[in-house]
């Protein structure tokens, strides 16, 4: 292995690898970290682009994780979404157990490690390196991120030469994000409103006696509990800001 992409499948994920393909990158393997907290047709996806990443003479990788519903008990408490803000979610699901799979591999770290995050993104993308030397967040190793010049078009015609389409919106290898908006929420499908009831329910109560609850009730207007928060959504008609989801930089969108 000289390459691991980091991949979630969202878009500029697949778009990276179509490009790692162009460049003829040989030993190359492509990592998605299993969250265990994705939308229900996520993992089919999963499924169809590991398939064709081995189409393309790569290898694909999963790397489990503990999943959200055991991290929210282990730590008593939900990741507190704060509007784009890393959350410790992403370094317990993705960056930790990554980075265990990757030093059993690469322990001399020679291995150089590729995202896809593009500028455009969002503003606090808007200077990432295109390279970086002895990353530490990916266990100082040399990180390379190929498309962080790239706009949407640009990612498209990457697109346009894979088996998949735009997706209208980032990857769901988590969802609901902690930070997801109104509208995300509001469409959430009744399974995925049970799983979250029964997780807030198991984690029980704070040591002030608050519920242990996904979504902040300051954030939204006081509604506790995720069926108290979707209603809220589903009635709620004020205009919200579009701010990005969460950002800790592991992978493309």
């Amino acid at each position: 292995m000289d390459y691991v992409i980091f991949a979630s499948y969202g878009n500029d994920s697949i778009a990276l690898i179509q490009w790692a393909h162009e460049r003829g990158l040989k030993n190359v393997s492509v990592a998605y970290s299993d969250t265990g907290w994705a939308a229900d047709w996520w993992p089919a996806r999963v499924e169809k682009a590991e398939a064709w990443v081995r189409t393309l003479g790569f290898e694909p990788v999963r790397i489990a994780s503990e999943g959200m519903e055991a991290l929210v008990m282990r730590k008593k408490a939900w990741p507190r979404g704060g509007g784009g803000k890393y959350q410790f979610c992403t370094a317990a699901l993705k960056e930790e157990p990554a980075l265990v799979w990757l030093d059993g591999l690469d322990p001399e770290k020679e291995v150089i490690c590729m995202i896809g995050i593009r500028r455009e993104e969002s503003d606090n993308r808007a200077t990432f390196p295109e390279w970086v030397e002895e990353s530490e967040k990916h266990g100082g190793r040399n990180l390379h991120a190929p498309l962080v010049r790239h706009a949407e078009a640009d990612r498209n015609v990457l697109l346009a030469k894979t088996p998949f389409a735009p997706l209208p919106h980032r990857s769901k290898e988590c969802y609901p994000c902690v930070n997801a908006r109104k509208k995300e929420i509001a469409a959430l499908p009744d399974k995925k409103i049970a799983t979250i009831l029964t997780a807030e329910t198991l984690a029980g109560v704070n040591s002030k006696g608050n519920p242990r609850v996904m979504f902040s009730p300051k954030r939204h207007k006081g509604a506790t509990g995720i069926i108290a928060v979707v209603k809220w959504a589903r009635g709620n008609t004020e205009p919200e800001p579009e701010l990005a989801g969460c950002d800790g930089g592991w992978c493309g969108a």
